[in-house]
């Protein structure tokens, strides 16, 4: 009877624990599906947010960083482009090239210069207008008055340069082929700006020139 009995002890307490885990693997189970997996998944999206968040922030600060260079750069680039407008125009302005060149050998008035057209203005890409000009001095006034003119805040190129001595002793005579570059038309619809500027240049050409010529 004894005997007998010990095994169905043993097996009662075995099934107990079989019961115990059953229901423990239960509740781990209904925890992990009811629980964790809907957490997971908040977190998960909370995540994604906060990540696009962080890349959007990201971009604004890049953004901000680029708008504050370029707002740092725009008097600069104003001042670039002031400058290239002075020394290379978008036409001829010739006129006002003659007042630079007054000006500029006005500094050394022992140099009488003369100033006129020379052909008619070059095309393509770099179109120029060439203009003869004559100075007659001292050589290093001379000297001095071409460096000034070089100077000039305005694209140009001397050709055919030739210094003579003059009949006054000590002096020379210096000439030479003075283009003047300007930027090209771009559409055709400043065709009629150029011909416009052809105009005006044709017009006020030879009233420089007698200015040159007088001083």
């Amino acid at each position: 009877m004894l005997d007998s009995a010990k095994p169905r002890k043993r097996w009662a307490v075995d099934r107990q624990q079989l019961l115990i885990l059953v229901a423990a693997a239960v509740m781990l189970g209904s925890f992990t599906l009811f629980v964790l997996v809907p957490k997971h998944g908040q977190l998960s999206r909370l995540n994604h947010a906060v990540e696009q968040e962080r890349r959007q922030l990201s971009q604004r600060v890049s953004a901000s960083h680029e708008g504050v260079f370029v707002t740092a750069r725009i008097p600069m680039l104003r001042k670039g482009c002031a400058a290239m407008d002075r020394r290379l125009p978008t036409e001829p302005r010739v006129a006002e090239f003659l007042e630079m060149l007054h000006d500029c050998l006005a500094e050394t008035p022992e140099v009488t210069h003369e100033v006129a057209r020379s052909g008619s203005p070059w095309g393509g890409s770099a179109p120029a207008v060439p203009l003869r000009l004559c100075l007659s001095g001292p050589f290093e006034a001379v000297y001095r008055g071409l460096a000034g003119v070089e100077r000039i805040e305005r694209l140009n190129r001397f050709r055919h340069v030739r210094i003579c001595a003059a009949e006054t002793p000590g002096h020379v005579v210096a000439e030479a082929e003075l283009l003047i570059y300007y930027l090209p038309a771009d559409a055709p619809e400043n065709e009629a700006g150029g011909t416009e500027t052809a105009t005006r240049d044709a017009r006020s050409t030879p009233a420089g020139a007698s200015e040159g010529e007088a001083s």
